[in-house]
């Protein structure tokens, strides 16, 4: 069973024990907004049940920018949210798609926030129509307490990569994926313990603009009380998918764990 609260409180960690070249090939900072379809993704976004999500975007350039956001539900098709901009009050209204523009040294502020009483999960995508550089930055607030994590949007899928995951001591771990493409793809993945032996694998079938997120001992049953590492890939680099891990601990604090490049 899905747990969203798990996979919405977001704050960046850089894993301990990492090299600090794969963090850098999984931490983007800026976006280009000329690369290719299935860049520049927010792998989890949430509105609704006391959640809410701040995007931030800004022109990293010299000229001024144009944005067009886009936003998907679980199942690829497009998720309108309730948007506003909490700077200056503007209503947007229920919307599946903004844009706009940014001006040099600029940035616009976009917040999903839903007063129903349950939470709609989904995930954004800066569109390749944009022009310009844009960085972004998406914020989760829950907003019953106040508590609040981000985690930027990233410049680029993978085709092989590794979530590091902990489910002893209280401590659970959440994945969300994303298939950014227009055409399914197939995600396997291997679950190894600390000392490098295989727990469980399995094959996760995605349709286009998929999102999916769960909790892993909720997912697979054996990997209870369990940590190591979990080993995702797809059949191409044209299949890349991004991936996101969300770690909470037994008093209930989140954090997110980026997935690092691998061999």
């Amino acid at each position: 069973m899905r747990r969203p609260l798990l996979l919405i409180m977001l704050t960046i960690l850089a894993p301990a024990g990492m090299p600090a070249y794969a963090q850098e090939l999984r931490i983007h900072t800026d976006i280009s907004a000329d690369t290719a379809t299935g860049n520049r993704v927010a792998t989890h976004m949430a509105a609704g049940g006391g959640w809410s999500t701040l995007f931030v975007l800004m022109n990293l350039g010299t000229t001024p920018a144009t944005y067009t956001l886009k936003f998907y539900g679980d199942s690829g098709s497009p998720q309108a949210f309730p948007f506003k901009n909490p700077k200056t009050q503007e209503v947007f209204g229920v919307q599946s798609v903004l844009s706009g523009n940014i001006p040099v040294g600029g940035e616009v502020y976009l917040k999903a926030q839903d007063k129903a009483n349950t939470t709609t999960t989904g995930w954004a995508l800066i569109d390749p129509s944009s022009t310009g550089d844009i960085g972004g930055a998406a914020v989760f607030t829950y907003d019953l307490t106040g508590q609040q994590a981000i985690v930027p949007i990233e410049n680029s899928s993978t085709q092989k990569f590794v979530i590091p995951f902990d489910n002893t001591g209280g401590t659970a771990t959440g994945i969300a994926l994303v298939n950014p493409h227009s055409n399914p793809v197939t995600v396997s993945v291997v679950f190894r313990d600390v000392n490098g032996v295989t727990l469980h694998s399995d094959r996760i079938q995605m349709q286009p603009l998929e999102h999916t997120s769960f909790v892993l001992s909720g997912q697979y049953p054996g990997l209870a009380a369990q940590a190591g590492t979990a080993y995702f890939s797809t059949d191409s680099g044209a299949d890349a998918v991004a991936g996101l891990g969300i770690l909470a601990n037994s008093v209930g604090a989140y954090t997110t764990v980026f997935a690092l490049a691998a061999q």
